[in-house]
């Protein structure tokens, strides 16, 4: 939903009501070296020349964002202290933007525009000119692109993959430049006839922008409840209730009595997780005394069940999967990165857990650090 709705957001950045109508401008100082007018008047553009000018436009526009990504990294692991404030923070500030967006409410901050008067030589366009126009563009602030790049900012910011997230809004925005450098002569004069199709783009643009805030606030909101609901003390915390495996086999905890069990919680965007998947299946037919099992939930991996059942068969897993549709175990610990492998004793007692990834030499150690202690 995020990589959807970010992507939605840099599209309709570029059409928005104060982006569109500066394209032909835009396109005017990038396609100057290669308009063509032939003699009966029509203007007509090289195509390579153009796309190659767009191109170095695009990267001008990229520089920014990749800053903006990599400043998000680094602030990264401070947000994620207070992911749940953040994202209930944010999920209200994309909101408002959003109503503002559908002339539902009216903010004037948000409806000032200021703009960057830069005067370029139109005769002389160079790649370098090209580069600093797609810089002073991403720089430029309007009522329209603003909201929704700050909105943008603000999901990436509250999601594991905080950078990744902001460089899709901006291949949303910057894809229909590189599609204007290609097709120049027929979008600019579709954008010229289709204006009034248009002038609905920021209505769109804000329904996204509150129904994405507020499914921001639901998780977070519901992550908290989870934890407060969790009055199970860590030593003594027991999973009861009976679950169902991907191949419809019923699991109960207290069928592994007498054994250790490893509670591989997982997803199926995690790149770490995926990696580690042939060393934990190898562990896990290497003992007599313990079983490992995989978790995943709906809510974790932003899938359904069928592609959860599919990532499964994909990678060839060959041992217990429960399908936490209820979120059951995930309301017990309510992990807060993956991969991650809860342990209980041989009691089916919570005993602690171990996060991060490793291969067949940490699995082996954690078992025997287990073995060791209890």
């Amino acid at each position: 939903m995020s990589i959807f709705a970010l992507f939605l957001e840099g599209l309709l950045s570029f059409l928005s009501p104060c982006v569109l109508p500066l394209v032909p401008l835009y396109m005017s100082y990038l396609s100057i070296n290669g308009k063509e007018v032939d003699e009966q008047g029509n203007v007509k553009y090289k195509t390579f020349k153009v796309f190659l000018m767009t191109l170095f436009f695009v990267l001008g526009i990229s520089t920014i964002f990749l800053i903006l990504a990599l400043s998000i990294d680094v602030v990264k692991p401070f947000i994620d202290s207070y992911s749940e404030v953040v994202s209930i923070v944010g999920g209200t500030i994309i909101i408002i933007f959003g109503l503002n967006a559908t002339g539902l409410i009216h903010i004037d901050v948000l409806n000032n525009e200021k703009r960057l008067n830069v005067n370029i030589n139109k005769s002389k366009m160079s790649y370098f000119k090209a580069y600093l126009l797609g810089l002073l563009f991403t720089f430029a602030w309007s009522p329209c692109i603003g909201p929704l790049l700050a909105s943008a900012i603000l999901i990436a910011s509250s999601e594991d993959l905080g950078s990744l997230y902001l460089i899709v809004y901006a291949l949303g925005l910057v894809i229909p430049f590189l599609l204007t450098g290609l097709f120049t002569t027929k979008l600019l004069e579709f954008f010229k006839n289709k204006k009034d199709l248009f002038k609905y783009v920021m209505v769109v643009a804000g329904i996204i922008m509150i129904i994405y805030g507020g499914y921001m606030i639901y998780n977070s909101s519901k992550d908290i409840i989870a934890y407060k609901n969790n009055t199970n003390s860590v030593s003594s915390n027991k999973i009861e209730g009976t679950f169902v495996d991907q191949n419809g086999n019923k699991i109960e905890f207290d069928d592994y009595k007498g054994k250790y069990v490893f509670i591989n919680y997982t997803t199926t965007w995690c790149t770490y997780c995926k990696a580690e998947i042939p060393d934990y299946l190898d562990f896990s037919k290497n003992g007599d005394d313990y079983v490992c099992l995989y978790v995943m939930s709906p809510l974790t991996s932003g899938e359904g069940v069928d592609s959860i059942k599919k990532y499964i068969s994909d990678n060839k897993i060959d041992i217990p999967v429960i399908i936490d549709e209820e979120e059951i175990i995930y309301s017990k610990f309510v992990p807060d990165g993956y991969p991650i492998i809860y342990v209980l004793n041989k009691d089916g007692e919570y005993i602690g857990y171990f996060q991060g990834a490793t291969n067949i030499d940490g699995f082996n150690q954690l078992i025997e650090n287990v073995r060791t202690n209890y």
